[in-house]
């Protein structure tokens, strides 16, 4: 032993951080710290891994009663904190091996590593009381033995992390491992997009001229019949018209009348006769026209069903252009869902899609219906807005809802991961605002 202890104690922790293994380092460890203080025996206890060194024995017997005894004295005593130990901290039997296994006075060391977690427990026993000085080496000594020994168990970087996920409660475990499932749970994903319940071939009834109306004979949702008026335009001018065209037929027609007599004096007036028949044809021709738009100003539907138009007193008095619409004939019980899909919403759609309706008159039924198609490219809606028409039939067996209502169209696509529906949203308005 050095006079001088720091110097020992400098030499006795190169002893320890110079050990290649934890065998070399327990022998280090109950052998040469009797260099900084005098015992007669030494033992090395390690959490989780049982007695370890013994001093003076090559080996340890993991059966043998003393070292049965020896571990149980450990379990019993060791302590975060360097305490003294002897058979008064044990009881009845216990103690009285204590006299027979170990000097009286003994001392215990925690070893601890660098976050202060206690990795094991040193033993060191004598027939004297410990002074100040030998527990203060000591206690000094088992810091860095404490060091080394966490130096060569170090666990590599997956035991680390599974060290620290068994750490884990398991109830928060569980909670994790719920929480990443259901982000991976199959969802649909669905847009909402107004909607309407539309005719689905209706018979648009179109303006057949040009000129204004004069009167809309039914109203809106009215039953009609095939054949029945619908609307009529303004036939002053037509009327006008005709009669100036009977009145120039006929006066053709006096005009051949009296050529055809003088020709049968006059060669000249012979002459005369093809070209009062030609003007003839000409009149009698338009006088035709203008009966046949007569007639055509006075629409009828092509077949029966429901008119479908807007207030009848806001088409009186309108000038419409040829092929102008005014209305439509529809079958009651013959509609599909017309939506307004919003360019920012739109997915991959494909036909035979579910689409579900959510009526504003019924919030708590649902229609079904299935795609039939999404037009290509973003068209003006009838509020002026781009949108892409979207077209649904009612699923087979589906009671058709009355004409006109409108509601919520919930358009279904493929599946995908519930983390990948909820954050579809943001990531778009983050691509959106940052250009990625």
């Amino acid at each position: 032993m050095s006079d001088n202890p720091l110097i020992t104690l400098l030499g006795l922790e190169e002893h320890a951080r110079r050990a290649a293994n934890s065998t070399e380092l327990g022998f280090v460890v109950v052998n040469d710290s009797r260099a900084l203080a005098v015992y007669r025996q030494a033992a090395l206890f390690m959490d989780g891994e049982g007695l370890k060194a013994v001093s003076g024995v090559a080996g340890i017997e993991s059966g043998a009663p003393f070292t049965l005894w020896l571990e149980w004295v450990f379990k019993r005593l060791a302590s975060d904190d360097v305490r003294q130990a002897g058979p008064a901290d044990l009881e009845g039997a216990d103690a009285e091996q204590w006299s027979e296994w170990l000097p009286p006075h003994a001392l215990l060391l925690p070893l601890k590593d660098r976050d202060g977690k206690r990795l094991g427990t040193l033993l060191l026993a004598r027939d004297e009381e410990w002074g100040d000085q030998d527990i203060a080496l000591l206690t000094r000594a088992s810091d860095f033995y404490g060091h080394a020994w966490a130096v060569l168990h170090r666990p590599s970087p997956i035991a680390h992390w599974r060290a620290r996920l068994i750490a884990i409660p398991k109830w928060r475990l569980k909670l994790a491992v719920g929480i990443v499932l259901a982000l991976l749970f199959p969802v649909r994903l669905s847009v909402l997009a107004p909607a309407e319940v539309v005719a689905h071939d209706p018979a648009v009834i179109r303006s057949p001229i040009e000129g204004v109306i004069e009167k809309v004979h039914v109203r809106p949702n009215q039953q009609v019949a095939e054949g029945d008026v619908l609307f009529e335009l303004d036939r002053t001018t037509l009327t006008g018209k005709l009669e100036v065209a009977k009145k120039a037929l006929s006066t053709a027609q006096a005009e051949l009348d009296q050529a055809t007599q003088q020709a049968f004096f006059d060669s000249k007036a012979k002459g005369q006769l093809a070209i009062i028949r030609a003007r003839i044809e000409e009149r009698s021709a338009e006088a035709a026209q203008l009966e046949d738009l007569m007639n055509r100003s006075q629409v009828k539907a092509s077949r029966g069903g429901v008119a479908v138009l807007d207030d009848p007193a806001e088409w009186q008095g309108r000038p419409v252009n040829v092929g102008e619409k005014v209305l439509a004939v529809a079958a009651p019980n013959d509609v599909e869902v017309e939506a307004w899909l919003a360019p920012a919403d739109v997915i991959a759609l494909e036909k035979g899609d579910p689409v579900s309706l959510f009526l504003n008159a019924d919030p708590l039924s649902t229609v079904s219906a299935k795609l039939l198609y999404v037009t290509y490219e973003a068209i003006p809606q009838p509020d002026g807005t781009l949108g892409h028409r979207v077209r649904a039939e009612l699923a087979k067996g589906e009671a058709g809802p009355r004409l006109g209502l409108k509601g919520t169209a919930r358009l279904d696509g493929h599946r995908v991961a519930l983390i990948y529906w909820l954050a579809r949203r943001p990531l778009a308005v983050i691509r959106t605002v940052m250009g990625l």
